[in-house]
């Protein structure tokens, strides 16, 4: 364990800086969360004169503090912030808690002093939880700094917004969840969440981590994905990401200065690391606790049981939402039912009831246990109804509250997990804290429900999930490799053939004459194209003319293009033409590679010519590519089945993909003015995947313009 956060998380003392006598401040209300949490070690306070308060001595100067203090927590201003906190640090401090704004989520100077605050902290020694956070607590530590009154349970809350934190705070007695720790982290200025989800992937007493993130450090998304990726294997992690849209965006920047990355990029990488996202707020917490109880769903397939027909309509439409399967339950099990159900009720899967559980409410978990034991192939149930609070008979065996543990043993029993919807959930009640304490969770929401079983799938897959091959070995970056230029396709080509890239012969030509003879050259048909320095999409200004079988052909293509470019970009735009080999009517495929501030560098692939941008169809792939993650890239693709074996025409073998996305990494990498590689289209031949087009964006000027739409 980090030693810093675990003297963050499990201090044996701490220290109030900013305090006052008077009980209407902040350090009063602070000492006393401590105390009445109950917490065993030492606390010391930091104010303006010497004295006393609730038994903890008062210090006036910081050189005066005990040395070795774990963990202090700082309301002073920005200001004085900015002179104290490093005197303390000086002390031996392990960790600070900046709970003052005023630093980088206002910009400008505040931008600077945030970043001096921490060169100097760290520099004696301490790091940096904020500026501009709430506090966190530790329940099982008996310790909180933090308004918080919550129950004690396993769910590790780490949350950029103090607010954020305070509405799943308040939204945790609804549904009988509990917490054991919790950390607000603002600006991020210091350490980062990956290290917070590290600390909770190790925590024996935290068995879910849900997190509320606006942005990530710049260059920090490598090992974030690699901290979720090795901690999700352990333990679910279910992240709501804020700031998806610019206007989103824009609140960010002034909230917590984080910079967000492209959202669809972030989202694709989530899953790949095995990361459950969320997109709504209410989804946060239901969803952790239901990964908190329930057991990880390892197939597709949904038993519906319960009573009602519009809900059982409903939540079979919700559970087909979300992307799982409702097979209809067999033959011999529908024949088992009708036995015991009236005869008009529906029998399929869902199944209806049509009332009858107000004479005893454990028919839920007897249909239920008849269901999945007789047809095996069903990985997981939902129950619905007007459970806990529809009146009961006079002497049914069971209420709802004793029926309840029954649902809890069936759920063990199998194995796979058991999920309730009954609108009356809104409410606490005893018979809706019976099942969540028995392990199954309880909603008052259809959607929200089968959101949670789709978390429990996407958990289940990720645990099967097998290690991946190492990816194919690409060429490594040419230190010291010439790469200036780079401003035509001819430039870009020679730069991806040093790495190893199928690229295909070319010839560039500056007269009519001379592309006559490359056409000779290379042989019939060819592609004549325009070469535009600083132009990326030639098309897009009549610069490419395909299929020229002769050399009257080459001729009215050069004249073509001339009148086309002089047209729209003036006659000293064009430079020359570049003669290659036509490769006839292919499927045209996308594959590129990009720079990303905060994740380091993405491979995409999608459909490619103009139907990259027209369907708005791309997968993101994590770098450097292996077989299986291309393979699963793929599977997030609307277009999947375009790469396989259309029309007797071969698959695209994911290896071929891995490897040409690393080798275009590799090239991107040798030069850091390079922003993205694209090679659209490139086909399938006999010899392997070949661009016939490529192009590269370099910074600063503006990027590739490219939809991405990561599934």
């Amino acid at each position: 364990m980090d030693m810093s956060l675990k003297q963050l998380f499990e201090p044996r003392h701490v220290a109030l800086l900013g305090v006052s006598r008077r009980r209407d401040k902040a350090g009063y209300r602070f000492l006393k969360y401590l105390q009445d949490g109950g917490f065993p070690g030492t606390i010391s306070l930091l104010g303006t004169e010497e004295g006393e308060m609730e038994g903890c001595r008062i210090y006036a100067d910081p050189a005066d503090l005990p040395r070795g203090i774990d963990l202090a927590f700082s309301m002073l201003g920005a200001e004085a912030t900015m002179k104290t906190l490093p005197e303390v640090a000086a002390q031996g401090l392990g960790v600070a808690i900046v709970f003052t704004a005023g630093f980088a989520e206002m910009g400008g100077e505040g931008v600077a002093a945030q970043r001096e605050l921490v060169r100097q902290c760290n520099a004696l020694g301490t790091r940096i939880v904020g500026p501009n956070c709430m506090g966190m607590f530790n329940l099982p530590k008996q310790l909180n700094i933090s308004r918080a009154k919550v129950a004690r349970g396993g769910i590790g809350l780490i949350s950029q917004s103090g607010n954020v934190g305070i509405t799943l705070w308040d939204q945790s007695p609804l549904l009988d969840a509990g917490f054991s720790t919790f950390i607000s982290f603002g600006n991020q200025a210091d350490i980062g969440v990956h290290e917070y989800i590290a600390h909770m992937g190790d925590d024996p007493e935290t068995g879910v981590i849900a997190a509320y993130i606006e942005g990530l450090q710049p260059g920090s998304g490598p090992a974030f994905l690699e901290t979720c990726a090795r901690v999700s294997r352990r333990k679910p992690i279910v992240i709501l990401k804020g700031g998806r849209a610019s206007a989103g965006r824009r609140a960010t920047l002034s909230h917590t200065a984080s910079l967000s990355s492209s959202e669809r990029i972030f989202s694709a990488l989530l899953r790949e690391a095995g990361v459950i996202e969320v997109k709504h707020l209410e989804h946060l917490l239901p969803v952790a606790q239901t990964l908190l109880l329930c057991p990880p769903m390892r197939g597709d397939n949904v038993a519906i049981v319960g009573s009602g027909g519009g809900h059982s309509i409903m939540f079979t439409d919700e559970i087909e939402a979300v992307g799982l399967q409702v097979p209809s339950f067999s033959s011999g099990l529908q024949a088992e039912l009708r036995k015991r159900l009236p005869p008009y009720a529906p029998v399929g899967n869902p199944l209806d009831m049509t009332g009858g559980f107000d004479a005893d409410p454990s028919v839920f978990t007897r249909l239920t246990e008849l269901v999945m034991t007789s047809d095996t192939g069903f990985d997981g149930a939902v129950n619905f109804g007007l459970y806990g609070n529809w009146p009961l008979q006079p002497g049914a065996p069971y209420d709802y509250a004793t029926a309840a543990p029954l649902a809890g043993e069936l759920q063990r029993k199998l194995g796979k997990p058991i999920i309730y919807y009954t609108p009356f959930a809104i409410r606490t009640h005893e018979s809706f804290t019976a099942l969540r304490a028995s392990g199954v969770p309880c909603f008052d929401d259809l959607s929200i429900a089968a959101t949670a079983v789709a978390a429990l799938r996407l958990h289940g897959a990720n645990l099967d999930r097998a290690p991946d091959s190492a990816p194919p070995v690409p060429a490594e970056p040419k230190a010291g490799a010439d790469h200036a230029g780079l401003t035509t396709e001819d430039d870009v080509y020679r730069l991806l053939a040093s790495y190893g890239v199928a690229v295909p012969k070319t010839v560039v030509a500056t007269t009519v004459e001379d592309a006559i003879a490359a056409a000779e050259a290379i042989g019939f048909p060819v592609v004549i194209k325009a070469v535009l320095p600083g132009v990326l999409h030639k098309s897009d200004v009549g610069g490419v003319v395909l299929g020229i079988g002769d050399a009257s052909s080459v001729r009215a293509a050069v004249k073509a293009i001339e009148t086309s470019v002089e047209a729209k970009l003036g006659s000293q735009a064009l430079t020359g033409y570049l003669v290659t080999r036509d490769l006839g009517r292919q499927r045209e495929f996308f594959f590129g590679v990009r720079r990303d501030a905060t994740l380091g560098t993405v491979g995409l692939l999608g459909l490619g010519g103009v139907l990259v941008e027209a369907l708005d169809d791309v997968a993101v792939c994590m770098l450097p590519a292996t077989p299986e993650a291309v393979t699963r890239a793929l599977g997030r693709l609307k277009g999947r089945d375009y790469f396989g074996a259309v029309r007797g025409q071969l698959p695209v073998p994911p290896e071929g993909i891995a490897t040409l996305l690393n080798q275009l990494n590799a090239a991107l990498l040798s030069n850091a003015r390079i922003e993205s590689i694209e090679c659209n289209p490139t086909m399938l031949t006999s010899e392997g995947l070949a661009p016939v087009d490529a192009a590269v964006s370099k910074m600063p000027e503006t990027a590739v313009s490219l939809p991405i739409a990561a599934q």
